[in-house]
């Protein structure tokens, strides 16, 4: 409606994630790279969390286009199945060719695609979004596949990424072999106060903008009503372009922000947002004290490493005696 009067070729402040208008702040840049550094160098799973609209998805479907890595993505967007479910999207996302009726049957299968994948030279990449809604009995499971292993390699390499709750979710006792397979853990915060001016002259620039559309004014009432969300940033911005087009003004002051600022949602509540972040604080002490604590499974590991030594002597003396 207003892209003419603003000489735009494109909206500019969509809130549908689009990796065209993606604008890496410092801490966007450290997220991706945690995320990028997450496939090629780490064996183990990595936690991409962040509060509503601070760009987690439009980092995701950045990363699922890169060109220089050797991987086959697959984003799981709705977490909440059965296992059975879950393993037969898994198999539907990566052209497995058929659908599975036992957990037994679809594992010999998807370990031989898994080889074949590391043969290639190839790494295997699952995305879970909206984390959060993930159900314990997934989340088991997604940690038994993301142990298996090849030449002391693992195979399967998962991404989880989701809101506050899922760090929770990792901090509960049921939990604590899930949060031994945690390799890396980002949370991505909202934008700073300075970073916002830039983050919109990005998008209007992408957009077709010519000149600077909003005032400095504009921009720290933006700040002031979205504390640093994206999604929320673009909700006023584009609320502003329509009540600036209805006005006939080609600039955006503090005044029109102002003015239409009964049509943007809620203002961030302060006080919560601090909880969060001490909640995160919290959160990530935790998990790193937690990720280096002994597991309970390494007995048995231990007794399955004395086994097959056991087994190997045992072979040994047999071939000895057939020997002679």
């Amino acid at each position: 409606m207003y892209l003419s009067h603003y000489h735009l070729d494109k909206e500019p402040f969509s809130i549908s994630p689009d990796p065209h208008f993606l604008w890496l702040s410092e801490k966007h840049q450290k997220a991706f790279e945690t995320l990028k550094e997450g496939i090629l160098e780490r064996d183990g799973c990595v936690v991409l969390a962040g509060d509503i609209g601070t760009g987690k998805t439009t980092l995701i479907k950045r990363l699922v286009k890169l060109d220089d890595v050797a991987a086959i993505f697959v984003t799981i967007n709705d977490p909440d199945l059965d296992a059975l479910d879950f393993f037969n999207i898994l198999a539907s996302e990566f052209q497995m060719g058929r659908r599975f009726v036992g957990k037994d049957e679809f594992l010999a299968a998807f370990k031989h695609f898994l080889l074949n994948a590391f043969s290639s030279y190839k790494k295997v990449l699952i995305i879970i979004d909206e984390a959060q809604r993930l159900n314990h009995e997934i989340l088991q499971e997604i940690v038994g596949l993301s142990n298996l292993k090849m030449a002391g390699r693992k195979l399967l390499k998962v991404f989880f990424v989701g809101q506050l709750e899922f760090n929770a979710m990792l901090m509960r006792e049921e939990n604590r072999e899930v949060l031994q397979n945690i390799a890396a853990h980002y949370y991505l915060e909202p934008l700073a106060a300075l970073e916002i001016e830039r983050y919109i002259g990005h998008r209007l620039k992408v957009a077709g903008a010519r000149q600077q559309i909003f005032t400095p004014e504009a921009i720290k009432a933006i700040f002031a009503l979205s504390k640093g969300y994206p999604r929320l940033i673009n909700v006023i911005c584009d609320n502003a372009l329509l009540c600036g087009y209805r006005s006939g003004l080609k600039r955006i002051d503090g005044a029109v922000i102002q003015k239409c600022r009964r049509e943007v949602p809620a203002e961030v509540n302060q006080e919560a947002a601090l909880e969060k972040e001490k909640l995160v604080a919290d959160v990530e002490a935790t998990i790193e004290e937690r990720k280096h604590q002994v597991p309970k499974a390494a007995p048995r590991r231990y007794r399955e490493f004395l086994m097959l030594a056991a087994a190997i002597v045992i072979v040994g003396l047999v071939m000895m005696f057939f020997s002679r």
